[in-house]
């Protein structure tokens, strides 16, 4: 293993001299048992920076042994617990950025620890390789500011590296959201008050315009004018997975993932309401045709809505299989969460396009 790290972020814990606890959190915390009293100046040694021949002669000039060195890092390597440097971290990042995404890289890192006890198989890709992803993606969000903003800044956060925003007009008062917009951008233009935000987030991310067949996904946010049927042909003629979120009565709607060759998609959505629904064609028309009203959604609504979105992006981004694929996820803080399912229509011709 190339300069073995211990998880970071798992403050070491011992709980007798032959027994260390990584972690505080009763269900995810790791028990690593040792056959004799280990020195605790080894896990110093296990910070990335050192190569393995490194870690023993520094040990020595402790003091420490290397059958103790040896014992310490089998154990610690069997128990999930060391990993690489480079596995954890793309090579050549800046400093700055280094220090941005570290958070980010542990969180990865920690999906490959044992769950409540139970031996679970560590995921194929390491924090580094799924940073490198997202690093290459090319993620375009189109419609209101008040969603387009925060979830930007957080995938920026994340590690996408290519963020388009296409948010039309001004930034109107109800655009001011936590982790987005302030009132100090109300009245300017939209697109440039989100990329501003986006640069101040996260320095370095890729913000100039691609257009849609460019992208490696398309995130569709609030009113959008188009009707579905009609974003949902374009998008499947170009094979364009794409991710819908919408504002609707107070709740935060997320969904579904269509993913490049897939269903249901919009047009799937908008015929079984139409099925269910007979004057849905009409409210349609209207809410394609009318400027949208103040958005009433709670600034906690917000937020959460803001955080399973992102999430949603990066499990795809990542190689995952978003919840919302063929689903959608409905938030409200008072209300919590409900998902929905939804089958391909059977008068929707969205599989024979995307073939």
């Amino acid at each position: 293993m190339d300069r073995p790290t211990l998880l970071p972020h798992l403050r070491p814990l011992w709980r007798d001299r032959t027994t260390l606890q990584l972690g505080t959190d009763p269900e995810r915390a790791v028990i690593v048992e040792f056959t004799q009293p280990v020195s605790a100046r080894i896990l110093g040694l296990l910070d990335g920076a050192r190569t393995e021949r490194a870690i023993f002669a520094d040990a020595a000039a402790l003091g420490v042994s290397a059958d103790q060195v040896t014992a310490v890092i089998s154990a610690l390597r069997q128990a999930g617990v060391l990993i690489g440097a480079h596995a954890l971290m793309p090579r050549g990042l800046p400093n700055a950025q280094r220090r941005r995404l570290s958070g980010e890289a542990a969180a990865l890192a920690m999906r490959r620890l044992p769950a409540m006890g139970t031996a679970a198989a560590p995921p194929e890709s390491t924090p580094a390789q799924l940073l490198r992803r997202r690093a290459a993606a090319r993620v375009l969000i189109t419609g209101q500011a008040r969603l387009a903003a925060p979830i930007s800044t957080a995938l920026a956060a994340a590690g996408v590296g290519h963020l388009a925003v296409r948010v039309p007009g001004p930034v109107a008062g109800d655009d001011v959201a936590p982790g987005g917009l302030s009132a100090a951008d109300v009245g300017r233009p939209a697109a440039e008050a989100v990329r501003e935000a986006v640069a101040r987030a996260a320095p370095g991310v890729d913000l100039t315009p691609i257009g849609p067949s460019d992208a490696s996904l398309v995130v569709r946010v609030g009113h959008d004018a188009t009707p579905a049927p009609l974003a949902a042909q374009a998008y499947a003629r170009r094979r364009l997975p794409h991710l819908t979120v919408a504002v609707r009565d107070g709740s935060i709607v997320i969904g579904p993932f269509v993913p490049p060759a897939g269903s249901p998609c919009l047009a799937c959505l908008d015929l079984h309401r139409r099925d269910r629904d007979p004057a849905w064609a009409a409210l349609t028309a209207q809410l394609a045709t009318e400027p949208p009203p103040t958005q009433a959604c709670a600034a906690t609504t917000t937020l959460v809505g803001v955080g399973y979105t992102v999430a949603e992006i990066l499990t795809y981004l990542d190689g995952g299989c978003p919840r919302t694929r063929g689903a959608t996820i409905e938030i409200d803080v008072s209300c919590g969460e409900r998902r929905r399912s939804w089958q391909a229509h059977p008068r929707c011709d969205c599989r024979r396009i995307r073939r």
